[in-house]
């Protein structure tokens, strides 16, 4: 071997060792860094006996990587869920629970047997006043809560668009990039991790499937098959509507579905982006929540039909409000919807709005209070919470029970699928977690870097004796 071979190929092991002691560096400065992948320097023997560096390799299991991407689109949709069901619980409340719209009704309950037992005592009548009023104000505040949660899923799809369509362009420009280091022979791999954490952002949003194309571009589809982006231009969503949702809107009047490219999406068509926390935004908005209205409305018309009877009271006539009214007026059934969020005391007893608390006694259309003593309509009234009655046509509730019980059923339905979803976000969440713990096993090896430095740091070594000897043989040839 010639002196000028000796000394190119000690420098070529010189500037490998040099590139795989930048490698070590970086993968070990990057072992907890989300989407980032291990390095390895590929490395071939050139035809003098030296080392040639080819390039550095992300390494990286695509397999197990699409894997953690539908966990998270699993583990998004499942926890917007649960979050729903837990917030449904907290506002309905279970049963004896206080504050639970079972305990607000047992508590009027109890003042109208009170005041059935001493009916000419007016702090009876006033509690039972006061009873009702808090029952109104509760089904209000439950009614309100369903509608923000509605809200929240209408301001959380805008927001999952938003961050879906400027993710897609990042990747967009990123494939460009990319595109462009690969040609000129240059590494990209830091381009690849902010590309890989663009599109685990989308992953969280909706389901997405990676397909690799020429010059380290890639395509990206939805699970269900839509596509999200493959070329130069990604696809593009939109989505409409106001901030605030209300009782009365339905999908079409006003609420709007997603648009693809310019065109909308029928129901149907909306399967394609199922799977993550879009989606789950739009089924709470347009059937979990609307269930939980549906249920709460047939809660306040039972209890507006039940004390509305002129058999219980006859001073009403047959279309006189009861005790309780549809915002003052006698509610029906065709104007269900949204009851419990209008659902008021009746004026006339009501000292706030110029009524007397002695009507529940002598009847809400009495003019006079006539004999303090008399009972019937506050028994009669008593009676009517505790019969056992059929549910009305069309409502969500079956049977026959009593308005307590009605009460109670509802409460253990919205229990129980808190505790369902929160058993899939269970699951879901476990898999999450092995899936990502199996990705960072199989990402950066701390002890195996620091072995891979420790042969850097020998080869090092060993080019550098190579070059002393030569500049020893130079100096001595010099020399003669």
């Amino acid at each position: 071997m010639s002196i000028a071979s000796a000394i190119s190929n000690a420098m070529s092991g010189l500037t490998a060792t040099a590139r795989g002691t930048e490698t070590v560096a970086s993968n070990l400065a990057n072992a907890m860094t989300p989407g980032y992948s291990r390095r390895d320097m590929i490395v071939t023997a050139s035809g003098t006996g030296g080392v040639r560096v080819d390039g550095i390799a992300r390494i990286v299991n695509a397999s197990l990587v699409s894997e953690a991407r539908l966990a998270a689109s699993a583990l998004g949709d499942a926890s917007t869920r649960s979050a729903f069901h837990t917030g449904m619980e907290g506002v309905i409340g279970l049963p004896g629970a206080t504050g639970a719209l079972s305990t607000i009704l047992t508590d009027f309950q109890t003042a109208l047997g009170s005041a059935a037992t001493r009916p000419d005592d007016e702090i009876r009548l006033v509690q039972v006043v006061n009873s009702a009023s808090a029952l109104a104000n509760r089904l209000n505040a439950a009614s309100e809560a369903v509608q923000a949660a509605r809200s929240t899923a209408q301001q959380g799809i805008a927001s999952d668009v938003a961050t879906l369509n400027s993710s897609l362009e990042r990747v967009v420009v990123l494939n460009a990039r990319i595109a462009l280091l690969t040609a000129d022979g240059r590494d990209a791999s830091p381009l690849v991790d902010e590309r890989q954490q663009a599109i685990n952002r989308i992953s969280g949003i909706v389901p997405v499937q990676e397909v690799v194309r020429d010059s380290g571009r890639i395509a990206l589809f939805t699970a269900e098959g839509a596509v999200l982006l493959d070329g130069s231009k990604p696809a593009v969503l939109r989505f409409e509507g106001g901030e605030q949702v209300t009782s009365d809107q339905v999908v079409g009047a006003p609420l709007q579905l997603l648009s693809l490219n310019g065109t909308a999406l029928a129901p149907d068509q909306m399967r394609l982006f199922s799977g993550g926390s879009l989606a789950a935004n739009f089924l709470i908005r347009d059937r979990l929540a609307p269930q939980m209205q549906a249920e709460l409305d047939d809660l306040a018309f039972e209890l507006h039909q039940r004390l509305a009877d002129p058999a219980i009271d006859p001073t009403l006539g047959a279309a006189d409000p009861g005790l309780f009214t549809d915002a003052g007026a006698r509610a029906n059934a065709a104007s269900r919807l949204g009851l419990a969020g209008r659902l008021s005391l009746n004026a006339a007893v009501d000292p706030a709005a110029g009524g007397a608390p002695w009507r529940i006694r002598a009847g809400l259309q009495a003019a006079s209070p006539g004999p303090v003593g008399r009972g019937e309509v506050l028994n009669g009234l008593l009676g009517a919470l505790d019969a056992v009655r059929p549910a009305h046509a069309g409502s969500s509730v079956e049977g026959s029970s009593s308005l307590a019980s009605r009460f109670g059923n509802v409460e253990a339905r919205v229990s129980s699928r808190r505790v369902e979803a929160q058993a899939d976000l269970a699951i879901r969440s476990s898999r999450h977690a092995t899936i990502t713990s199996s990705l960072m096993a199989d990402g950066v090896d701390t002890d195996s870097e620091m072995q891979r430095l420790l042969q850097y740091e020998q080869s090092y070594a060993a080019n550098a004796r190579v070059l002393r000897a030569v500049d020893e043989m130079i100096n001595q040839i010099l020399r003669m």
